[in-house]
């Protein structure tokens, strides 16, 4: 049986921030370029993306569905189960694979759940359904491959009738967007949603004076996210940090890369940009993963890219930080803030 590796090991380089000491890490000084994931890192989203999950899939099973009860079937807390189970960047990705299991759970019972809280009830729970997802790769190629695998031919037939991954990501959209951004995010009006949207609530975290004072150090900042063009715009837009960024240092979900957790986006910046070495600011495992990947890809002459890892994103219970104090990252941090001071007065220092 092989030994597991030996657990990271940390230590505190200043207030809020902890630094491996197991590996070789460059100075904070010498980092010329941050890089950001969005959700969780520039503003808190507990409110909106993470409860839309929760709401589009209970929307699907009550409304669509017809399935009684109010008896929430997928918390926004347990959204960071898929999180944990790699290869679920993607929010809307996430809302189906969320809505895939919860077919699972109805198909898989010899009679019909009289509400959500039974169908709720049965096997398997999210935390073994997701435990399976991780052990396989992550994703919800795996998700839906995992679910067909679980039912017999006459129950894979209804639930591919069932399943409407199409829906559940308007669903999605309406309840984020609301009657105010849903035309200029998406192109449509709501049908499903009357309601202001979510993205009403999200609050910013990222403190934009650190960023100015970097820049005028010369740091250069980048963007590193799943967010649609028109999202990501609306809310650099909205923090101020637009007109902050290298004028090629931004890569969104619009189609021409692959995501996170495969390495391109952060192998464009690095051509792009022309970083010496970087650090990519993220808060989800498949943003660790994404540095990984990015070390393993990285042609030479491009720059060298760390992660910073924080505590702010979709992290309930403290789960996501619990991950990264088992499987590490370069840097642990409480929030963007604490690493953009320390690498300011280091700077100051130097």
């Amino acid at each position: 049986m092989t030994a597991a590796p030996p657990a990271p090991v940390y230590r505190e380089i200043a207030p809020g921030l902890r630094a491996r000491t197991d590996i070789s890490l460059p100075a904070l000084e010498s980092l010329d370029a941050v890089l950001f994931d969005i959700d969780g890192v520039l503003v808190e989203v507990s409110d909106s993306f993470r409860s839309v999950i929760s709401l589009a899939v209970q929307h699907f099973f009550n409304k669509v569905l017809g399935q009684p009860g109010e008896t929430i079937l997928v918390s926004p807390d347990e959204t960071a189960l898929f999180k944990l189970a790699g290869r679920y960047n993607n929010d809307w990705d996430l809302a189906a694979g969320a809505s895939a299991w919860g077919l699972l759970k109805l198909l898989c019972r010899p009679e019909p759940p009289r509400d959500i809280a039974e169908l709720r009830e049965g096997a398997p729970t999210l935390e073994e359904f997701t435990g399976r997802i991780k052990v396989e790769g992550g994703g919800l190629e795996v998700t839906l491959r995992l679910v067909r695998a679980a039912l017999g031919p006459e129950k894979r037939e209804e639930f591919d009738r069932l399943y409407r991954p199409e829906l559940v990501r308007r669903i999605f959209q309406e309840y984020y967007a609301g009657p105010r951004l849903c035309r200029p995010f998406y192109g449509f009006d709501p049908e499903y949603f009357e309601g202001p949207g979510l993205v009403e609530h999200e609050r910013p975290i990222i403190d934009i004076s650190l960023v100015e004072r970097l820049s005028h150090a010369g740091v250069a900042f980048g963007i590193l996210s799943g967010r649609t063009p028109e999202e990501a715009d609306y809310v650099l837009a909205s923090l101020g940090l637009a007109r902050l960024l290298h004028p090629r240092g931004r890569v969104v979900d619009d189609g021409h890369l692959t995501p996170k957790p495969d390495p391109d986006g952060l192998l464009h910046l690095a051509r792009e940009m022309g970083f010496d070495s970087a650090v990519y600011v993220g808060d989800v495992p498949d943003d660790w993963s994404t540095v990984l990947a990015y070390g393993r890809a990285v042609e030479a002459g491009q720059g060298r890219v760390s992660g910073c890892m924080v505590a702010t994103g979709a992290n309930p219970g403290g789960r996501i930080s619990a991950h990264f104090e088992r499987e590490g990252s370069h840097w642990l941090a409480t929030d963007v803030n604490t690493l953009l001071r320390a690498m300011l007065q280091a700077r100051i220092k130097d």
